[in-house]
């Protein structure tokens, strides 16, 4: 959710900075010298005193810094951290390509236009009032294949792979449909919520938006598992063409228990990251657990997880099932049921 919420947010500030009637106060300056509450900064051509945060950040001269300008004054902001962003992620693409060759390009590309199906089509679409779980039900599907067919190719196991994700999803979106109405959630589950509604106006629907991160946040570990389930019963095949469908999903599923195993620690591990600050304000808070735990804000965290914990379950005997019943050797029943003994 937070990542819908995050686009959603940055599209509507670039919507209103775009107006004729606006400019951008924000500016990226270099620190020329330092004062005890001031400091002297570079703003292209022109030099300018700006106040200081009083957060403890320890600038340096020549840093190059984020400032705010209003009424004529300037107010030095935060750090500007985007060339250690822009290094990083050139890093991770030259370890992808050289590490994963041609599907690890391929993977980046998908990465790139899955992105860009969200950034483009998902959030202006939100943005101008379309249903948010509609719109995003479809757009996670059209990324979905879009990614899945273009890193694996279009065949029967990539198939196998889709059908099993969109199963699940549907399963995730059914069931957090259902808590949301049974829980009487509003979507105001974040401050990220509020300034979404603030800044798009109050027609945004946020439980159907609640919804629909509920979906993206589950899709990208579902991918993984549905793909690499599929992989487990195509080698399966290939191993031997006789296994049938109930053969296939067994063998299959032997290594789908481990699966299982590893992958709810991993998805409530990653929720749980994401959500530490909600777990350090539950360990020094003076009120009770069970009256934060009843909060909109901690619920939505823990119906999040569950939810999408209990879809990469149930992907994974659903993609083994489908995998078993597309992968299997058609051709080789149909000798064996003409010519016995073949």
């Amino acid at each position: 959710m937070r990542l819908c919420i995050a686009l959603l947010v940055a599209l509507g500030l670039a919507w209103a900075q775009n107006t004729p009637a606006q400019t951008n106060p924000y500016a990226i300056a270099r620190i020329v010298a330092l004062g005890q509450e001031r400091a002297t900064v570079r703003i292209g051509n022109q030099v300018a005193e700006a106040e200081m945060p009083t957060d403890g950040i320890d600038f340096r001269v020549g840093q190059l810094v984020v400032v705010y300008q209003a009424d004529g004054k300037t107010y030095l902001t935060e750090p500007y951290r985007l060339h250690y962003l822009w290094a990083l992620l050139g890093l991770f693409v030259l370890f992808t390509i050289a590490l994963g060759r041609g599907k690890g390009l391929r993977g980046l590309l998908g990465t790139a236009a899955s992105m860009g199906v969200l950034a483009y089509v998902v959030v202006p679409q939100i943005a101008a009032g379309s249903n948010p779980l509609l719109v995003t039900f479809l757009g996670a599907f059209g990324i979905l294949a879009l990614s899945i067919y273009f890193v694996h190719g279009i065949n029967r196991k990539t198939s196998a792979a889709l059908i099993g994700t969109t199963l699940a999803a549907l399963v995730a979106l059914v069931l957090a449909s259902l808590l949301t109405e049974w829980m009487q959630f509003t979507g105001l589950t974040s401050e990220e919520a509020f300034l979404a509604r603030f800044q798009l106006g109050g027609n945004l629907d946020l439980v159907s938006l609640y919804l629909a991160g509920v979906v993206v946040g589950a899709l990208g570990a579902l991918n993984d598992v549905t793909v690499t389930q599929a992989a487990v019963v195509q080698a399966l095949v290939q191993a031997n063409p006789r296994y049938g469908v109930r053969e296939l999903y067994s063998r299959g599923m032997a290594v789908g228990f481990d699966h299982i195993g590893s992958l709810v620690n991993t998805l409530v591990l990653a929720y749980a990251a994401g959500s530490l600050p909600l777990l350090l304000l539950i360990g020094q808070s003076d009120v009770p657990l069970a009256i934060l735990l009843n909060n909109e804000t901690f619920a939505a965290e823990i119906v999040t997880m569950l939810v999408g914990s209990l879809a990469l379950v149930l992907a994974v005997p659903l993609t083994t099932l489908v995998a078993a019943w597309l992968l299997r050797g058609r051709k080789l029943d149909y000798i064996e049921r003409r010519w016995p003994g073949a």
